[in-house]
């Protein structure tokens, strides 16, 4: 057996656990409007430790009611179950590189020197070499149609909350973000009576997956685990 490369997995794996964790105890900070009082949002941070234990506790249970249950184990493993796992920041820009990979033919023409700040802002810490990623990927599939006939907007319309919204959405088409599996909890970042845009329903499902699958192969790339000293 090869203790370094068990160990270094248990170690990665162990970190997917600890930021998910993380993400799901901080919900109030982040939670999209219309999912529960405000009051909630307030009383997150007042209290001692033994009320912090309540908050958690009821969160808990709220979530369960929600459909949202602590992941299992296995889910957390490859690409998928890292999704889930990121920091918060770098979760919304991996969504943001999804839609951006299925815009890329807009994106070819839209981007420009002051739009380009903007498009590597949305990507994250390394925004960037994933706009030369996105810019340099073959197979580039037209929007025209999408936005004739579905209504899509263009990129000149959308800011970094709907564009990861679309990323989301385009990932749970994939299977990818399903309530019981670590990235379902990002769900939670948008509104509640957040809609699906028409457009999305229209594509191919095959081609959707693949894109997606794409997308997660280059989480290394772009979005790397800092090491810790």
């Amino acid at each position: 057996m090869d203790i370094d490369k068990h160990g270094s997995v248990a170690f990665g794996l162990a970190r997917r656990l600890v930021q998910y964790q993380a993400n799901r105890i901080g919900l109030p900070d982040w939670i999209g409007p219309g999912w529960f009082p405000d009051a909630w949002r307030r009383a997150a941070g007042t209290g001692g430790a033994q009320l912090a234990r309540l908050r958690a506790s009821a969160l808990e249970g709220w979530l369960a009611r929600e459909g949202l249950p602590v992941p299992a184990y296995r889910t957390f493993r490859g690409d998928t179950g890292r999704l889930g796992a990121l920091a918060l920041d770098d979760a919304l820009g991996v969504l943001c590189l999804r839609a951006l990979y299925g815009r890329r033919a807009e994106l070819r023409y839209w981007v420009d020197r002051e739009s380009r700040d903007k498009v590597c802002g949305w990507l994250g810490r390394h925004g960037a070499v994933a706009l030369r990623w996105l810019m340099a990927e073959p197979r580039v599939q037209p929007v025209d149609r999408w936005i004739r006939d579905f209504g899509m907007h263009p990129l000149d319309h959308l800011d970094e909350y709907t564009l990861s919204w679309e990323g989301f959405c385009l990932f749970r088409t994939s299977g990818m973000c399903e309530p019981d599996a670590p990235a379902g909890l990002l769900r939670l970042a948008w509104a509640r009576d957040a809609v699906v845009a028409p457009w999305l329903h229209a594509n191919d499902a095959d081609a959707t997956r693949e894109d997606s699958r794409r997308v997660l192969m280059r989480l290394d790339d772009f979005f790397a685990e800092e090491e810790t000293r």
